[in-house]
């Protein structure tokens, strides 16, 4: 009988299971390895997170100061806001592209995040003063926050009190012919405030060009704030003018002889030669003033004559107006009736040079923080703003520290220095800049 080794196939069996068995050294390798995997997958999550948050610099928030500071005298003017030595808020909302001001928050990026207002106010020259917050990233240096602002400034307005003027275009009196069609030359309208207003003019009163007459027609308009003003034009139809006369003594143009119980009737028709001159008609102004390169259109005209008839048609209109050179030129309307009766009328236009004097300049920002290599641009604000000459010279008090060229600000070197800027009629403003 064959003896059999077991013990040589236990001894491999073990063998095999060994290399196979998970060691603590092995859990604790595995273990680390996962940690390692998490920390590095945590890492690269907060990079990638870090990247797509937006970033500010003290750059971003001094641009937004100078935007609003740009901006808000446009917000002054579209309000029509009175600036005296009291300050008043301009909130930085106001000023934001999206509620109707001009500073675009995806240009000016500090404005996502930012709240702050303007302080404007005018002693001999307009000043304004901008102040922001940025959550606990940057606050300029005196901002007021909440009511505490508000205590201390006011906003002024115009109170408007002044009615719309309303004017007739042509005669405030006509005179037509039964049957003739009469066409309303109607009326313009225009305010301090809201401009031209004759849209809004509401007009009552009829005329029955069929019946003879005087007619009345009223023209109203109100303005925003509630101001009204009237005028009035008269109508007057009358009938057609025929004279017809019956006698037995004078000579007859028309003669008819009829027997009536023996007795004879002279009858005679006459109708008598007008001699008076026509009338003429100009609508609108007689004297009327244009700037040069304007155009010129003519209000019109009409013309009847002595008996009533409308003789418009006859008119002949003589002269002309060069609106590209000043001077004064005339245009004569003359007219001849049926009857030979002449009459004329004159229109004075005068073009004038379209010269605005300029009252006032004001610069923005009126105060500039730089550093040595930085240019920054300085805004020039014109009062008023459609001013003819708006010719400007520069000058800095200290060049060695900054010099100006055509509203642009190069920083030299540090310390401070003034930048003026002053306008051909000798109006100035400031603008203090310092250099770090």
């Amino acid at each position: 009988m064959n003896d059999v080794n077991y013990s040589t196939d236990v001894e491999y069996e073990n063998n095999e299971k060994k290399k196979f068995q998970i060691t603590r050294g092995m859990v604790i390798l595995g273990v680390l390895v996962l940690v390692i995997l998490i920390i590095i997958i945590i890492v690269v999550l907060n990079i990638i997170r870090s990247d797509k948050k937006e970033k500010y610099t003290t750059f971003d928030f001094n641009k937004l100061e100078s935007r609003m500071i740009e901006e808000a005298p446009t917000y002054i003017l579209q309000k029509q806001i009175v600036l005296t030595d009291e300050q008043i808020r301009i909130d930085l909302s106001d000023l934001l592209l999206e509620n109707g001001g001009f500073i675009d928050s995806s240009k000016v990026k500090a404005a996502k995040i930012c709240e702050g207002y303007v302080l404007a106010s005018k002693k001999e020259t307009e000043e304004y003063s901008s102040y922001i917050k940025c959550g606990d990233k940057y606050t300029t240096a005196g901002y007021v926050s909440g009511n505490n602002a508000d205590d201390k400034t006011t906003t002024t307005t115009v109170k408007d009190v002044e009615p719309p003027t309303i004017t007739l275009i042509g005669e405030d009196e006509l005179v037509i012919n039964v049957g003739d069609d009469f066409d309303d030359p109607g009326a313009k309208a225009t305010d301090n405030m809201d401009g031209d207003i004759t849209s809004k003019i509401n007009k009552s009163g009829t005329v029955n060009a069929k019946k003879s007459g005087t007619y009345v027609i009223n023209y109203e308009v109100s303005d925003k704030a509630g101001n009204k003003s009237t005028i009035k034009r008269t109508v007057k139809v009358v009938p057609t003018a025929t004279t017809t006369k019956t006698t037995s003594k004078s000579p007859s143009t028309t003669k008819a002889t009829t027997k009536s119980n023996g007795s004879t009737t002279n009858t005679r028709k006459t109708t008598r030669r007008p001699t008076s001159a026509p009338t003429i008609t100009l609508y609108g102004s007689k004297v009327i003033t244009i700037n040069v390169g304007d155009r010129y259109n003519d209000p019109g005209y009409s013309a009847i004559d002595s008996l009533g008839s409308n003789i418009t048609s006859n008119v002949r209109v003589t002269g002309n107006v060069n609106t590209g050179v000043v001077g004064t030129y005339y245009i004569t309307y003359t007219v001849t009736d049926n009857y030979g009766n002449k009459a004329s009328a004159t229109r004075t236009i005068i073009v004038k040079s379209t010269t605005i004097p300029l009252s006032g300049i004001a610069l923005s920002p009126n105060a500039i923080n730089m550093t040595i290599g930085q240019s920054k641009t300085i805004t020039v604000y014109y009062t008023p703003t459609n001013a003819t000459d708006k010719t400007i010279s520069w000058s800095s008090e200290n060049p060695s520290v900054a010099t100006i060229s055509n509203g642009i600000v190069y920083a030299r070197s540090r310390g401070t220095t003034v930048i003026t800027a002053k306008a051909s009629n000798g109006k100035k403003a400031s603008v203090r800049v310092t250099v770090k």
